[in-house]
């Protein structure tokens, strides 16, 4: 079987669906198969260029040029997805070899119309791995009105891209649902992601601290990860503020849209006690993320059912618990609640989140919420047994 896999980033890209469209296409390649990868040269945050072609952990992976515009500004990530999607055409459907199956995923925007187009073109089936489900996140940035004229253009054409698919994957069961509107008698399927469990050594983990300047008994509070559009930081920042010198560290270690709001916020409040971090390479994400005590996520109501934040599947097997700022209706507050992994906290709740963090300062009580995120994670968000089952996916859908 021959599958190519369509994502504007790919490792070595920190881009976290790069990572784990990686996992799958090394998965795929231990089972037999030939797995093509057509990925952008330019690095998520546009400063960096990859080798023009690669064979990678036995995948072949072919990266297309592309202008450096970064993601700082949307005409910047538009003219970005633009001039990708103009070369990846071309490749997918003429130059790379012909596929069994086409899988698409959701960077950029629409990216399954491509798909769809290619597979038809080369006599192939089309599958979608949804990370993003559009237009629903371009009304959710303010890009477009739902329920308006383009907003309606878009949605008929997110339903076209569906349209005889093999599959519809989806990373939790309310984005999964949401898409419906989008699969017509197709069900989504619904697998989450992974965590790369088990926990880190205690002793690599506590070097990892120590090199961070961090006191042995300091309270850490971490966000690690993609600082995105649809996640919140207000609460965070606030908190932060509120508890001054005398409380924890917050450190937030990553990139995005919203990290130079982060850092702003850092530099006129010092008393805050707020570290910024870069990315941590994913061989070392294991020992940063066993460094801190408590790891904060977040997420926007208006995004609910759009993304699935996918660093509680890291955190979960981290044996930390998490702390999760958001609305109810979604997979995190669902899993945390479920697990007893963490604390689940409203928007705009500053006082509950204040709360707490009050009870995380009680080691035994993260220890206990961090022992029953593992225990959800090794049932929910084991690598190997979720990777079999979107193997399998894609097997089917490939008639191998």
């Amino acid at each position: 079987m021959r599958v190519l896999l369509l994502n504007q980033f790919y490792p070595p890209d920190v881009a976290p669906t790069g990572q784990f469209l990686s996992d799958l296409a090394v998965e795929l390649v231990a089972r037999g198969h030939e797995v093509h990868v057509a990925c952008s040269r330019r690095s998520y945050g546009g400063a960096e260029v990859f080798a023009r072609e690669e064979e990678r952990d036995g995948v072949l992976v072919h990266r297309l040029p592309g202008p450096g515009y970064g993601r700082g500004s949307p005409a910047g990530r538009v003219a970005g997805y633009g001039a990708f999607l103009g070369r990846l055409a071309v490749a997918a459907l003429w130059r790379l070899p012909r596929p069994d199956l086409v899988v698409a995923l959701t960077t950029p925007p629409f990216l399954g119309l491509l798909g769809r187009a290619a597979a038809r073109a080369r006599r192939a089936r089309h599958a979608h791995w949804v990370m993003d489900v559009y237009p629903g996140a371009l009304a959710a940035h303010g890009m477009l009105r739902a329920g308006g004229p383009a907003f309606g253009l878009l949605r008929a054409l997110a339903r076209w891209q569906h349209r005889g698919a093999a599959f519809v994957l989806a990373p939790g069961p309310c984005v999964a649902r949401r898409l419906q509107e989008y699969t017509g008698d197709l069900v989504p399927t619904w697998v989450p992601l992974w965590g790369d469990g088990p926990p880190c050594p205690g002793a690599e983990a506590t070097e990892c601290r120590r090199s961070r300047g961090w006191a042995d008994q300091e309270l850490v509070l971490m966000y690690s990860g993609n600082m995105g559009l649809g996640h919140r930081f207000e609460e965070f920042l606030q908190a932060a503020a509120r508890l001054g010198p005398g409380g924890p560290l917050w450190a937030f270690a990553g990139g995005g849209a919203r990290r130079e709001e982060v850092e702003a916020f850092a530099r006129a409040r010092p008393e805050a006690r707020i570290r910024m971090l870069p990315y941590v390479p994913r061989s070392e994400l294991p020992a940063s993320l066993g460094a801190a005590d408590v790891h904060l996520v977040s997420l926007s109501r208006a995004w609910q059912g759009l993304i699935v934040p996918s660093k509680v599947q890291g955190i979960f097997s981290a044996a930390r618990p998490a702390l999760f700022v958001g609305p109810d209706d979604n997979e995190v507050a669902r899993w945390i609640r479920e697990s007893g992994g963490g604390w689940v906290v409203g928007e705009d709740d500053v006082s509950g989140l204040l709360s707490a963090v009050e009870a995380a300062r009680d080691p035994g009580e993260r220890l206990r919420r961090g022992q029953a995120a593992l225990d959800f994670a090794r049932e929910r968000f084991d690598r190997r047994r979720n990777l079999e089952t979107v193997s399998r996916l894609v097997e089917q859908a490939a008639g191998a």
